[in-house]
């Protein structure tokens, strides 16, 4: 389950939802749809949509974006956006609904360790101590897919179970999934401020690198783990660290990511040092990498040595190829999946690879993922002396997920041959072979001019009625390839060898 999923299942209303899901359709469809299309879709009379419509023009107008707008011509309906408001108005009307949301309400008052009692909580939410109780079991069940656990003594007390990490990292993975970059918790810091806080806390390196709302991201995961910490108590988190003792690798100077001075207990370094390495795609660059990996390999750090003879052994059995350049990368981003792994509960929500949501409905797929879901249990069993006892219940998806990522990446294919058959000019076939390769790597693709009987892709300009039938065609009707025909063709040829890839997975 995925996080957004989870949040809408357990803490969001029906009514909220499908209009987060209009909102969805109507960007991904950016012209006019007919009222009777769209009621279709979602499965309701279109008097019934149309109420959902009027709603949702309430909704949007309550969030103040002037770029974005509902537009309703007789019965057909578009969301009008900008580059950059339609995405902006989807997460802002998600914080919208869960604000209004009583289980979310009840949720954030819950994760908030300022509130340690069931009466506290009552005049917090203003909700009675009675009708909390009858929200709790849904509430327990969202926040028990992060391994955490609430309940009240009879005296009324919050009780929690769960590790430092993970409840710090249940805080962050909800607000962001749900807020993005769109809002910032606890007060209205200006950018400067931010700027200062991080540049305060984090080495200069690491913030050089990012970018696109990460900064943002690394902002609120501070401020949480700074806000909140302890959450526990100081002598649980010790607890949990002595039953990781890899983790304190994180605070060798040279691995630690925050600056020596920063005003943080050794416990607080850890947690940080964990969870911004599991949150954030990309912290480090190529050379900071591998010193890390070079400090970490002399340490004999025993999961990146299990990471390391992970990829050696599937490349090796597999018959991959990795650049000596990548594999470092690679090896890293196992260890990360087995800190995932060991720090967080196994049924933690979290997103699919896309290699693997995009191949799923396929036979071939099912078959090579069985596969290596065989080979890593082998290899497990095989290096157990390796691996923490906090692995016992390791959720093998994830490890399986990366290692298709590697086969998919790097497997060993033929070049798809893509055929040009124009006979109008005998000057344009050279200039579309131009024009692809500047999208397409050519270590991926194979152009021939003749023989179109012998390629996977045919562009032509004339029918072709003689070709096998599991050669895919692309036709040019216009002499001139203006604009939209070349959007046309690159968007068909990603597609086909898309498919004509999934046909060869094994």
């Amino acid at each position: 389950m995925q996080t957004q999923e989870a949040i809408k299942d357990y803490l969001l209303t029906k009514k909220s939802v499908t209009k987060l899901e209009i909102t969805q359709f109507l960007l991904k469809n950016n012209f006019f749809i007919t009222v009777s299309y769209l009621a279709k879709e979602f499965n309701m009379s279109e008097n019934n949509f149309l109420l959902y419509i009027q709603e949702l023009k309430k909704d949007v107008e309550r969030l103040g974006i002037d770029s974005v707008a509902i537009i309703t011509q007789q019965r057909f309906i578009k969301m009008e956006t900008t580059a950059d408001s339609g995405i902006d108005c989807y997460y802002r009307l998600f914080g919208l609904y869960c604000t209004e949301s009583t289980n979310y309400i009840i949720m954030a008052a819950l994760l908030d360790n300022q509130l340690t009692s069931v009466l506290a909580l009552s005049r917090r939410t203003n909700y009675s101590a009675s009708y909390l109780y009858t929200r709790m079991k849904t509430i327990s069940s969202f926040l028990s897919l992060y391994g955490i656990a609430v309940r009240f003594s009879k005296a009324g007390k919050k009780l929690i179970t769960g590790s430092e990490f993970q409840i710090q990292y249940c805080i962050l993975d909800v607000y962001w999934n749900i807020f993005s970059n769109t809002s910032r918790p606890f007060q209205k810091e200006s950018e400067e401020t931010v700027a200062y806080i991080l540049n305060r806390y984090f080495k200069k390196g690491m913030l050089a690198s990012l970018n696109g709302g990460l900064m943002d991201k690394l902002y609120l995961l501070l401020k949480i783990c700074t806000t909140n910490f302890p959450y526990t108590s100081r002598k649980e988190i010790q607890q949990v660290i002595k039953e990781h003792p890899d983790s304190l690798v994180f605070l060798d100077p040279a691995i630690d990511l925050l600056h020596a001075d920063a005003p943080l207990s050794d416990e607080q370094r850890i947690i940080l040092n964990v969870l911004v390495r599991l949150s954030l795609p990309k912290i480090e660059s190529d050379q900071g990498n591998q010193k890390q990996y070079e400090i970490l390999l002399e340490k004999k750090m025993p999961s990146l040595l299990y990471s390391k003879l992970l990829v050696e052994k599937f490349c090796e059995s597999f018959q991959l190829t990795i650049p000596e350049n990548k594999k470092t990368m690679h090896i890293l981003n196992l260890l990360r999946n087995k800190l995932y792994n060991e720090y967080f509960f196994e049924k933690q929500p979290n997103t699919p690879l896309p290699s693997s949501s995009l191949y799923k409905e396929r036979q071939s797929f099912q078959l090579i993922k069985e596969q290596i879901k065989q080979f890593y249990l082998d290899f497990r069993q095989a290096n157990q002396h390796l691996l923490s006892k906090r692995l016992e219940k390791e959720n093998i998806d994830w490890i399986v997920e990366d290692l298709f990522h590697l086969l998919d990446r790097y497997r060993r294919a033929r070049p798809i041959i893509i055929g040009i058959n124009y006979t109008r000019d005998y000057y344009v076939s050279e200039d579309l072979i131009g024009k692809i390769e500047q999208i397409y790597t050519s270590n991926h693709i194979a152009f021939k001019k003749r023989f179109m009987e012998t390629c996977d892709i045919v562009i032509s300009d004339c029918p072709l009625p003689n070709l096998p039938t599991q050669i895919k065609r692309i036709y040019l009707l216009n002499e001139t390839v203006e604009l939209d025909d070349w959007e046309m063709i690159i968007s068909k040829i990603g597609a086909y060898i898309f498919e004509i890839r999934a046909q060869t997975l094994n």
